[in-house]
């Protein structure tokens, strides 16, 4: 099997020097005869976003029209359940503590199987001091992660991992509030597929959608993910990158993908390495870890709800994380491309990498010919125009204005798909989320570079009372 390695590291040896020869090639390549260079550059620019915008706009959303998930569960008797650990990483949510209790309180299953864990941070007093005041149910214990590790929370969730009791594992956010048989039906899900099966993923809705034309881009773009290229992935029995909640594996599956011991920041058997504590994206990397071992995922038919970020500056730097840890877990699985390539499989391990790195990179290149295309229609310059000959100039024609055009239309009919009819009018400001979407990206390029670990944590400022009414729950 081949060894898993960590984003404790930007760039292997192998990396460094294939980069630097890359970059001398152009270098030689623009000094004797720059414009065929840059014509060979634009076309290989061109013909990824071909593979990219066909691969997320057509081929994925294609897919999950055939996609049909498990049925919601059929009553399975109690002595037939298997036993389960919710894991509860909270940092700094000492006002989220006991919604988050509650949510999990109602969950329907049997309070003798369950084990929930309540990860908390050495620095971070006032939610310990939170912990300690709420009245907890028996099944519910706290465990404080030791400082010496990466401040992230796939380092917590390790010795969460560590010390579960459960066949079956969940992770769930502070501001998570899944339907209350997700459980039951997580384990019909994984019962009724194939053996090979160890992690059914929930779908991930917004509640509070309407609050700005923030949490309304942030909706559209969940169901699009959730429904469509999730489910896509799913269909077409690829990789699809794990959302970082809602979740459900076997657990047993996680400590045999795990990290050795020798390359983990913790050498206890308190302390297993399911997740990548140096990663900022360890659902996408984990993704990559269980199909490198021909284990699946499936989506399946239950809700989690989350609150989005309201304003601008939260959101920039949650998706700076999102997409900084999509680059970094690319550098990491193409480390060894033909090892890696060999055991997940070809066209697995290609459109993984092609998500993992296209996501960012589709956005890094978006600027300099978003700049080309404004400097063209207003100059007229024939400099610009001799980079583009005819095959490359309808080729990029067509990619402009079919991928954005197709990518509005989503957008759109996300909202319709999901009873979002009044978020429609905001996606019509599509060109401000996508200048957001930029800034932040190279943003996540600037923090690969000068601070690859850095978690950002998402602040959630809730309206508890807001969101009881939009969940429809009553009573205090």
């Amino acid at each position: 099997m081949v060894e898993r390695l960590t984003a404790e590291r930007r760039l292997s040896l192998g990396q460094v020097i294939v980069g630097v020869v890359l970059l001398a090639s152009i270098a030689a390549g623009l000094l004797l005869n720059s414009l065929d260079t840059l014509r060979v550059i634009n076309g290989v620019f061109l013909a990824f976003w071909s593979l990219f915008v066909g691969l997320m706009l057509v081929v994925l959303p294609f897919a999950s029209m055939r996609y049909r998930m498990p049925s919601k569960f059929i009553e399975i008797l109690e002595r037939d359940l298997p036993t389960y650990t919710i894991v509860l990483p909270v940092v700094r949510e000492k006002d989220n503590l006991k919604p988050l209790v509650e949510a999990i309180k109602q969950l329907n299953y049997p309070a003798k199987l369950l084990q929930a864990i309540l990860l908390l941070e050495e620095d971070d007093p006032e939610t310990i001091e939170a912990v300690n005041r709420l009245d907890l149910p028996q099944y519910f214990e706290d465990l404080v992660v030791p400082a010496g590790g990466p401040k992230t929370k796939p380092n917590a969730m390790n010795f969460g991992l560590g010390q579960a009791t459960g066949e079956n594992f969940v992770v769930y956010d502070a501001e998570d509030r899944p339907e209350s048989n997700q459980l039951r039906d997580a384990v019909w899900a994984l019962r009724n597929s194939a053996k090979n099966v160890v992690c059914a993923q929930a779908r991930l809705y917004f509640w509070n959608r309407t609050d700005s034309w923030i949490t309304n881009f942030y909706w559209s773009e969940y169901v699009m993910h959730f429904e469509w290229v999730l489910a896509g992935l799913s269909k077409l029995k690829l990789v699809p990158p794990l959302g970082g909640t809602s979740n459900h594996f076997k657990t047993e599956a996680l400590r045999k993908v795990a990290i050795s011991q020798d390359k983990l920041p913790f050498k206890s058997d308190g302390y297993i390495g399911g997740w990548d504590p140096w990663n900022v994206t360890e659902d996408a990397d984990l993704a990559g870890a269980l199909a490198l071992h021909d284990y699946r995922t499936i989506m399946f038919d239950s809700v989690t709800h989350e609150s989005a970020c309201k304003d601008i500056s939260h959101a920039d730097k949650q998706r700076r994380r999102w997409l900084k840890g999509y680059f970094h877990t690319g550098m990491v699985y193409t480390r060894h491309p033909l090892k890696y390539a060999h055991a997940m499989g070809p066209l697995k391990y290609a459109v993984y990498v092609l998500i993992l790195l296209g996501t960012p990179l589709s956005l890094w290149l978006s600027l300099p010919y978003w700049g080309l295309t404004i400097a063209y229609f207003t100059t007229h310059s024939e400099a610009i125009r001799s980079l583009f000959p005819t095959p490359l100039f309808y080729a990029g024609v067509l990619l402009m204005v079919f991928g954005n055009l197709l990518k509005f239309y989503q957008m759109v009919v996300s909202c319709l798909h999901r009873n979002g009819e009044t978020s429609v009018k905001y996606m019509l400001l599509v060109p401000l989320w996508w200048i957001l979407s930029i800034y932040t990206a190279y943003m996540a390029l600037w923090e690969f570079m000068v601070k690859p670990h850095h978690w950002h944590k998402t602040e959630h400022i809730q309206d508890l009372e807001q969101e009881r009414i939009e969940l429809g729950l009553t009573g205090t």
